[in-house]
């Protein structure tokens, strides 16, 4: 007896040879197709939604004499054109303690004056550093240095010694009757009088203004040239001087001219402008050698 009659269920119980099973037909339409670039884009997707820790905010570098400031507005507000002047002065307010009206905005010695103007459109970004000056301190700032470019001593003297009536000086000629030995002491006033002549006594011109800046302008240049010929090595120390430099020309030039007023004199209004474009090319010079590292 053969082992196959023996046990015959055996073999087509455990065999997987023993059994036929019907062929699967597969169709088209148990198949989908995806393009190439849904894969991108799914991924682009995920992307976008993960969120981004240091870009939670744009940032703008405030820089008031020697304080920085970073002010925050939404991130992106910048570049999507929801940004305007008027919002970063407001900002700029809160942080000083000061009237929005007061504060003098400068980008790359540009005056922030237009509030409705877009941030985008003055060139700003995400970490753009911006000159905040008080508008009041400048104009103080500004006759005083007007002042001390004419002469200042002879604007005391003339305090002092009047010149514009005669009695003061009959007063102290009497006085030096008294006590001869203070006599000497009016001598001073006439040779400042003198030298300084009527304008010192009325109010500068705004040309006159203008010729101060533009010579305080041409005293930085020397440092300004050595700075773009030979820029320090240290990233540090070119760091510096090139802020120095910079802020020095935004706030006594540019603030200064800026406060100058020219209305009605078309002369003084070309040369203001001319000036102000003068300070600008320095500024973007600056800027090219600072950033090109010589």
């Amino acid at each position: 007896m053969s082992w196959s009659s023996r046990w015959p269920s055996w073999s087509g119980r455990f065999s997987p040879f023993s059994r036929s099973t019907p062929t699967a037909e597969v169709k088209e339409s148990d198949y989908e197709y995806v393009p190439s670039d849904h894969h991108h884009q799914h991924q682009q997707h995920h992307h976008n939604r993960e969120p981004s820790p240091d870009r939670d905010t744009d940032v703008l570098v405030l820089k008031a004499k020697k304080n920085s400031y970073a002010v925050h507005f939404p991130a992106h507000s910048i570049s999507s054109g929801e940004l305007h002047i008027a919002e970063v002065r407001a900002q700029v307010a809160k942080k000083t303690g000061s009237s929005a009206k007061r504060i003098k905005l400068f980008y790359k010695g540009r005056n922030l004056k237009d509030d409705h103007r877009l941030c985008r459109d003055e060139g700003l970004h995400n970490a753009s550093e911006i000159l905040c000056v008080v508008g009041d301190t400048s104009a103080s700032s500004l006759d005083d240095s007007d002042s001390d470019g004419s002469g200042s001593g002879s604007d005391d003297m003339d305090i002092d010694g009047g010149g514009s009536s005669d009695r003061p000086r009959r007063r102290r000629n009497r006085r030096g009757k008294k006590n001869p030995a203070r006599a000497p002491s009016p001598a001073p006033p006439p040779p400042a009088s003198s030298s300084g002549g009527g304008g010192t006594r009325t109010p500068q011109t705004p040309m006159e203004k203008l010729a101060a800046l533009s010579d305080a302008l041409g005293a930085l240049l020397p440092a300004a040239r050595a700075f773009m010929a030979d820029p320090p090595r240290d990233p540090a120390k070119r760091d510096f001087e090139y802020k120095r430099l910079t802020e020095t020309i935004l706030a006594q030039i540019l603030l200064k001219v800026d406060g100058v007023e020219t209305e009605g004199d078309e002369g003084a209004r070309a040369r203001r402008k001319e000036l102000v474009r003068e300070a600008q090319g320095w500024l973007e010079t600056l800027d090219r050698v600072h950033k090109g590292g010589r």
